[in-house]
């Protein structure tokens, strides 16, 4: 079938969603305020919106004929329940193959351990290879999240015990290129199997291969709701134009947050993307809203932060009906926004050699996410748009808001700081600078949390023409509220119990610089709030 036409037949309407979401939502009775981890040793989560209790139900209400052989029951899953719905493809396999011999591995579990090699990142069978070394922080992320996802769903396969087999299954599976191990050509093409039993686990290693690929936004994938339309594909292969169009960009370009986010939206909201082309590279926000939970850039959540990830949170921010809201950044193009100048700060007769007791030190005694007006839609577009403001209430009195979008987007361009073994290492790989360059450094100006926040109230990101900026606090909070206000180029993460000379050849060699000193411990790709 021609490219486009597979597309136009997998796409999903917006009207069989809304069937699903009216069917599979439970009432909420109670709002209940939803609270996101606590950041830091002693810091707030933030509260948003309220909790919802979505009934993941893997389609038990479906009474409609499947337009296939074989094919998913509409309604609410979770990635266990979808591993266990594709269970009668590889367990029909293993029915028509017969008794298996003694002291043979059985062939489940040899069909099992094949899905493992093409659900791994570098065996020969692998769906997804990355090679060991040399990647990017874009794809390290994403390799790693494969593996574990992978470990995850061969898990769930492995563990499942309820085997429903159809002996009269029959179905055609195009060849997708996924390979089989050795003693698994010896199993599939020998004496035990028949010509359609190699169709049956070709789709059955298909529809693993693409659920994971699915999950691959999700820092909690296994907490993802996820809405299935049974009569709009065979299983999960409604996605396909959207993760090929994933897998063009992680192979050929950076991975990008816009990639994430199409990619979770293909999943969970396809209404969102509507007619957009596959390979359209317009922006549709870091997250957004469907009816089953929310979507948001996973450093909000606090602990090992990842780069692009995002977090499946089942709470809902904007009352409507079942209409899709998309999360878009109030500055749509950050090098474009209006620059103010830092305020005054201490310039210090030389780099403190550790972290100084005697700044002021404000801590967030309620931190939430509100939903700014209403946003008035873009004319191309029919979804509906929405603007978040963190908002912290600090133990000064003080208050600020910053918008979620810039805050999430300043942490992904942050730079950790090297660690004590390397920092004398430039942040484009040179050795640090000799005792002559050392007496030309510019001059460190050290500034108070609470009076550059002050400066957030101002329409406009915070610069300065020059020199090397430090700001401390210890709270994770303010520091992503931070990260949100300033410009950032050229913005360093360094943890409190650590030395400024670990900060100063991170990042780039350019002025200004600045340097976010506390609030904020090594782990994950950019750090741990």
């Amino acid at each position: 079938m021609p490219t486009a036409d597979r597309a136009l037949a997998y796409t999903v309407s917006t009207r069989d969603f809304d069937m699903i979401r009216a069917m599979s939502l439970r009432p909420v009775t109670e709002r209940k305020p939803f609270q996101l981890p606590a950041m830091g040793r002693r810091g707030a989560g933030i509260l948003l919106g309220h909790s919802i209790n979505p009934n993941p139900d893997a389609g038990v209400h479906d009474t409609n004929k499947p337009r296939e052989a074989w094919a998913l029951k509409s309604g609410l899953y979770t990635p266990r329940q979808l591993v266990e719905s594709f269970a009668p493809l590889l367990d029909t396999v293993v029915f028509r193959m017969g008794p298996d011999p003694p002291d043979v591995r059985s062939s489940r579990c040899q069909l099992l351990d094949n899905l493992a090699a093409n659900l791994d990142t570098n065996t020969r069978e692998a769906s997804m290879h990355f090679p060991n070394k040399d990647l990017d922080d874009s794809r390290t992320e994403i390799a790693d999240q494969a593996r574990r996802i992978g470990k995850t769903l061969v898990q769930y396969a492995r563990s499942h015990t309820g085997a429903v087999s159809n002996p009269d299954l029959y179905l055609r599976s195009p060849c997708e290129g996924h390979l089989l191990t050795k003693p698994n050509v010896d199993l599939m093409f020998g004496p035990r199997s028949a010509p359609h039993l190699m169709q049956l686990f070709n789709e059955y290693m298909h529809q693993m291969v693409l659920l994971r690929d699915a999950l691959l936004p999700f820092k909690n994938y296994e907490d993802v709701v996820i809405p299935i339309n049974g009569q709009a594909a065979r299983g999960m292969r409604y996605l396909e134009p959207r993760r090929s169009e994933f897998l063009v960009q992680l192979w050929t370009k950076q991975v990008s947050q816009v990639a994430v986010v199409k990619l979770a939206q293909a999943l969970l909201a396809p209404g969102i993307l509507g007619q957009d082309a596959v390979g359209s590279t317009s922006s549709r926000g870091y997250g957004f809203q469907y009816a089953h939970g929310l979507v948001l850039p996973a450093v909000l959540a606090g602990g090992d932060t990842p780069f692009h990830l995002l977090q499946y949170i089942p709470a809902r921010l904007v009352e409507v009906s079942t209409d899709d809201i998309v999360f878009d950044y109030k500055m749509q193009d950050y090098y474009l926004a209006p620059r103010v100048e830092i305020s005054a700060g201490v310039a210090a007769a030389q780099a403190p050699a550790s972290y100084p007791l005697d700044t002021g030190s404000h801590s967030v005694q309620r931190a939430t996410i509100e939903v700014r007006p209403v946003v008035p839609r873009l004319a191309s577009s029919s979804v509906a748009t929405r603007q978040l403001e963190l908002r912290l209430e600090l133990d000064s009195g003080t208050s600020i808001s910053v918008d979620v979008g810039q805050v999430c987007r300043g942490h992904r361009y942050a730079y950790m700081a090297h660690r004590a073994s390397s920092a004398s290492v430039s942040g484009n790989g040179n050795r640090a600078m000799n005792n002559e360059a050392e007496a030309e450094a510019p001059t460190v100006i050290v500034h108070d949390a609470t009076s550059v926040i002050i400066q957030s109230k101002e329409q406009g990101l915070v610069t300065a023409k020059g020199g090397l900026h430090v700001i401390t606090t210890q709270d994770p909070l303010i520091s992503l509220a931070l990260l949100g206000i300033l410009y950032h180029g050229n913005v360093v993460l360094l943890p409190k119990d650590e030395g400024l000379e670990q900060a100063e050849n991170a990042g780039k060699g350019l002025e200004p610089k600045f340097i976010l000193w506390g609030g904020v411990e090594r782990g994950g790709l950019r750090g741990r709030f």
